[in-house]
């Protein structure tokens, strides 16, 4: 499950630096499309990392579980495991977890943003007020 997201993290970084270079793009050139892709890629990337936090909760919530005491531990390999030892390893959700929601809302936030600046654009007052 870790690869998962991390692989899921590296998705969102790549398609979030297309989109930066698609949407300055877009904006040099007065593209419509690029503009519009460029709000779709920040969707896409917002589906991925929603998909890692989902990934990383689920992990946490697996490891909170009931845990086998006769079994190898990570990292531990013999007989059986004092439970001393099992509540050594603590996971504590801190800033970082909400950060990354943050950055969930923040990617949704700025697609919308990139989708009507593309009907914006669509529609230009000077070029009516021309014709």
């Amino acid at each position: 499950m870790q690869n998962l997201s991390i692989s899921c993290s590296l998705v969102c970084l790549i398609v979030l630096t297309c989109a930066a270079v698609v949407g300055i793009f877009g904006l040099c050139r007065h593209q419509i499309s690029a503009v519009l892709v460029t709000g779709v890629m920040y969707l896409l990337a917002a589906t991925f990392a929603l998909f890692t936090l989902t990934i990383i909760h689920f992990k946490r919530a697996q490891d909170r579980g009931t845990r086998v005491l006769d079994g190898p531990e990570d990292g531990v390999v013999g007989g059986p495991v004092p439970k001393s030892v099992l509540k050594a390893r603590r996971f504590i959700t801190s800033w970082s977890l909400d950060f990354g929601w943050g950055g969930v809302t923040l990617c949704a936030l700025a697609s919308v943003a990139w989708i009507l600046l593309s009907k914006i654009m669509r529609f230009s007052p000077i070029a009516a007020l021309i014709a």
